[in-house]
């Protein structure tokens, strides 16, 4: 519990932030030290103590798998709303914030040997699917055209994502570099919580039965899905309950971000996101008691 109360201290601090006379980039400039320096010293710490052997090839299907499960249910869901409605869900409801809020939600009801497979789900999931699927639902819903170079080009130069590939060809790192690899992994989980806590946006005129519609769509069904095929492909027990915990995190930052930006209805993108991540606190220990 204490652990769970110094995420929720981060979250608040990041609240807080908000009130004083932050530089402009702030959050952005924690999100770079995230992405550029925390989270790839982590994957080369823990990927290569993941073996990729049937369960950890579950972790990565998993969300391709809901993928267009979740497409079907958001187009029901949307069938007698307007395209922005549904282009903003189809954005915040497939992607996760795996990693963000992920990996240190994760670490603290299963323990450090589910990093291994969070990052997995991460990497090969919810990135590939922000770069792939969530720039083919923008392109599609603001021009109506797919820029497929551009797409390509987001892919190849994502640290993390490179960093994981070489994590997987050359495996572990040497004995000399690890400590220094676990000072910089061990700022990944403040820094991040903090930048999340500060890009929080709550209220708004929101349409409260749609948004109660998406919110359990992303909480409480995806996990459920998740736990009935993993189940099905009789996954080991750890990779099973990180890959129903990361098919439950709350709607990522970024889907949220790049759906107001291009104006899928944004009041109801912030709220998902910003309350998504409040009654994640609630829902994700609960899912993890159950399992």
């Amino acid at each position: 519990m204490e652990q769970f109360g110094f995420i929720i201290a981060l979250l608040v601090i990041g609240i807080l932030l908000q009130r004083v006379d932050a530089p402009a980039d702030f959050s952005k400039s924690l999100n770079f030290f995230v992405i550029y320096v925390s989270l790839p010293a982590t994957v080369l710490l823990q990927v290569p103590k993941t073996h990729l052997d049937l369960s950890a090839l579950g972790v990565i299907m998993i969300p391709w798998i809901l993928l267009p499960i979740m497409v079907y249910l958001v187009m029901v869901i949307t069938r007698k709303e307007p395209p922005q409605v549904r282009a903003a869900l189809l954005l915040v409801i497939p992607l996760g914030n795996t990693s963000f809020v992920g990996i240190p939600i994760v670490k603290t009801l299963l323990g450090p040997d589910a990093i291994g497979y969070v990052l997995m789900y991460d990497q090969f999931g919810t990135f590939l699917m922000l770069s792939l699927y969530g720039s083919v639902i923008i392109s599609r819903y603001e021009s109506g055209t797919v820029h497929k170079r551009l797409i390509l080009k987001k892919l190849l130069v994502f640290p993390p994502f490179i960093v994981l590939i070489g994590a997987l060809l050359f495996g572990e790192m040497p004995a000399k570099a690890i400590p220094y690899l676990e000072i910089l992994s061990a700022t990944l989980v403040p820094v991040a919580l903090i930048s999340v806590g500060y890009s929080l946006r709550l209220g708004g005129a929101v349409d409260y039965r749609m948004f109660s519609k998406a919110l359990a769509l992303k909480l409480l069904v995806m996990p459920l899905i998740a736990f009935g095929i993993l189940h099905a492909m009789n996954v080991e027990p750890l990779a099973l309950k990180t890959a129903v915990l990361e098919s439950g995190m709350p709607s990522m930052i970024t889907a949220g971000a790049l759906a107001i930006a291009s104006g899928f209805a944004p009041e109801l993108s912030a709220a998902l996101v910003g309350y998504g991540i409040m009654v994640s606190l609630v829902t994700l220990p609960l899912i993890a008691h159950w399992l």
